[in-house]
């Protein structure tokens, strides 16, 4: 208990000898300090220094014991008193700059003992009776989110916030919201083709003629429908409406409505033909590129994965590495907004892939394929005797 109480007092009297220094080497001052200054303060350093390590010697007898609390004390007043010279600091101190900082920091704290209480304060614990009838509810009513349990707790004189009820129902496995789960994947299979969004972009080959390149997205599944390059500047309604059939033919899919902007190249002959396949046209808003978010973004992801790299020298190589990008980000690109599924998986529905453990990693390798002549690169973990793949 006494030697409690001194150690009490020694961190005492050492954090309030650190936080005058400390204030008093926050005053301003000059960059360039008078050298009768700086030699003082390095004086007044060093035999701090030397005091403590004489007395940690004195006490290791041969061996290394924890650093004590004074020779911590003495380092970070030794820190305090030079700080910025940086020169002193790297040879006459013997912690890392991140360790003196965490000393700094416990020595400005102090050893006060409300500030442990305070750590551990909190709301307390929701009554294991309580969390009982939340799931029972849950489990005997699917269709019941946590605004609805919450409301029905109420009724019972049971307050429990609407927070707290989601936490429970994760923990346990289930969805804070009601619904059952098949609804879901219902709505996911009838948004696929409800909308394909198309926009234009030009490309520049290395023989400085343009092209204009037409790509066509399914906003819900992500899927790259079609990147369709036009050898020329000028791209009339009816080129449009025809890589648009196209598109639908080589896929087998229609979508019940196309979005795109308001160039020329969507009046005209491609108005009319929609009309006669009874596809919705939806414009967006002039000035507005943001609302055809999905395919400015996929036209972002060509140029700054393949565009950018490669200088293709004529519209029809120009069309062979965009048709190789394309079969990349269907099949073997992760996309974010699928949570890291290809839309290629995410469009037929498929599941999330099962984490698998050490041991079967272990025991296969990384097989890389490619495309475009290396510059597209994805990875599976395959067996030993399954030999690396190139994309043709």
């Amino acid at each position: 208990m006494l030697s409690l109480a001194f150690r009490t007092f020694e961190f005492v009297v050492y954090h309030l000898l650190i936080v005058v220094v400390d204030r008093v080497s926050r005053l301003p001052r000059g960059s360039n300090p008078p050298e009768v200054m700086r030699l003082y303060r390095e004086n007044l350093a060093l035999k701090a220094q030397n005091g403590a390590l004489l007395l940690e010697l004195d006490a290791a007898r041969g061996k290394r014991p924890k650093m004590p609390l004074r020779v911590r004390a003495a380092q970070v007043f030794s820190y305090l008193l030079t700080r910025g010279n940086h020169e002193f600091q790297d040879y006459y101190l013997a912690a890392s700059d991140k360790t003196l900082a965490r000393w700094t920091a416990l020595f400005r704290r102090g050893p006060w003992p409300w500030r442990k209480k305070m750590a551990t304060m909190g709301r307390p614990p929701l009554d294991e009776k309580v969390v009982a009838i939340i799931l029972t509810l849950k489990k005997e009513n699917p269709l019941w989110g946590a605004r609805r349990i919450r409301e029905e707790l109420r009724r019972m004189r049971i307050s429990v916030s609407e927070p707290t009820i989601q936490k429970v129902l994760r923990e346990h496995g289930f969805h804070p919201r009601g619904g059952h789960p098949g609804n879901w994947e219902r709505f996911k299979s009838s948004a696929r083709d409800a909308i394909w969004a198309m926009d234009f972009f030009v490309v520049r080959t290395a023989r400085g003629a343009w092209c204009n390149v037409l790509l066509i997205i399914d906003i819900h599944t992500r899927e790259l429908l079609d990147l369709r390059v036009s050898d020329g500047w000028d791209v009339d309604s009816v080129w449009t409406v025809c890589a648009l059939s196209a598109c639908m033919g080589r896929e087998h899919r229609q979508p019940v409505a196309v979005m795109h902007d308001h160039g020329t190249q969507f009046y005209g002959q491609f108005e009319r033909q929609l009309r006669v396949m009874e596809i919705d046209q939806r414009r967006t808003p002039v000035a507005l590129p943001v609302i055809n978010g999905s395919a400015e973004r996929a036209i972002k992801s060509v140029r700054m994965e393949l565009l950018n790299h490669v200088r293709a020298r004529s519209a029809e190589e120009l069309q062979w590495y965009l048709d190789e990008y394309r079969r990349y980000y269907q099949a073997d690109r992760a996309n974010q907004a699928l949570e890291g599924q290809t839309p290629a998986a995410f469009g037929r529905g498929e599941k999330l892939a099962e984490v698998i453990d050490l041991d079967a990693v272990r025991q296969r390798r990384l097989v890389r394929r490619s495309y475009a002549h290396g510059l597209l690169n994805c990875y599976e973990l395959a067996a030993d005797d399954q030999p690396e793949r190139h994309a043709a």
